[in-house]
């Protein structure tokens, strides 16, 4: 898991995708633009938008109808996919259809609704970056074979109760916009008291209203954990640092 933003930034990104970052006997796929460029991998990078001048902007809004209608169709192939630019919300939400998905990784892109991704029961690795449309994460609770999630880039979302109802996560990542950075206010981590079997937890650029950080010394089986400092959190940060597994 990364262990916080700016200190090995991309680990959790590569292990999200495991197989798609290449690594000792992997080979990583190469990156794809065209619908017609795909062969039948069960592995995927896909980079449909941001296509720059050698694209006219009606090539460009073809490739991603086409993108859009192949995934839409339903099942494929692939079972690890990785979009390294801008998906578009008409892109994401043709995703519901690609319900054998083992890992989805999204870069970022103005998608609101989560609920493309309910169906995928297969999901065990999901990042979601760039989600600052996102609002509610109900969608996310069913995914009960997801053990490592990343979403960050929030801004709208209060409520992550939905998250205690994935047991299966083990690592997990959560945070506003780091790079700005964005501080993402939400209610309360009390859903962490339904995730005792957490193994790493990051919490950056993120805090809770209500000043109750409590529910990270409830976690038993940790092994990595980093959460932001927040004036007033109860326990203080030096607490946390000196009764759990602190990852600087």
């Amino acid at each position: 898991m990364r262990h916080w933003p700016g200190d090995g930034a991309g680990a959790i990104y590569r292990r999200c995708v495991g197989w798609l970052s290449g690594g000792k006997g992997r080979v990583k796929p190469d990156q794809i633009t065209r619908l017609d460029e795909y062969q039948g991998e069960a592995q995927v990078v896909v980079a449909a938008t941001q296509l720059g001048t050698e694209y006219s902007q009606s090539q460009a809004r073809r490739i991603v109808d086409e993108w859009a209608e192949f995934f839409s169709s339903g099942p494929s192939p692939i079972r690890a996919l990785r979009f390294v630019s801008r998906t578009p919300r008409r892109l994401f939400e043709a995703l519901r259809g690609q319900t054998q998905l083992e890992a989805l990784a999204v870069k970022w892109g103005d998608f609101a609704d989560l609920t493309p991704v309910a169906g995928m029961a297969h999901l065990r690795k999901l990042q979601l970056s760039g989600a600052s449309s996102v609002g509610n994460l109900q969608p996310l609770a069913g995914l009960h074979r997801v053990e490592d999630l990343l979403i960050e880039g929030l801004r709208r979302v209060r409520d992550l109760s939905p998250i205690g109802d994935m047991r299966g996560v083990r690592d997990l990542e959560l945070g506003g916009d780091w790079m700005t950075p964005r501080i993402v206010h939400v209610e309360s981590f009390s859903f962490l008291r339904q995730m005792p079997q957490l193994r790493s937890l990051l919490l950056h650029s993120i805090a809770a209203d209500d000043l109750d950080y409590g529910p990270v010394l409830e976690l038993p089986n940790l092994t990595s954990v980093r959460v932001m400092e927040v004036r007033g959190m109860r326990p203080s940060i030096d607490v946390l640092k000196a009764r759990t597994p602190w990852t600087e």
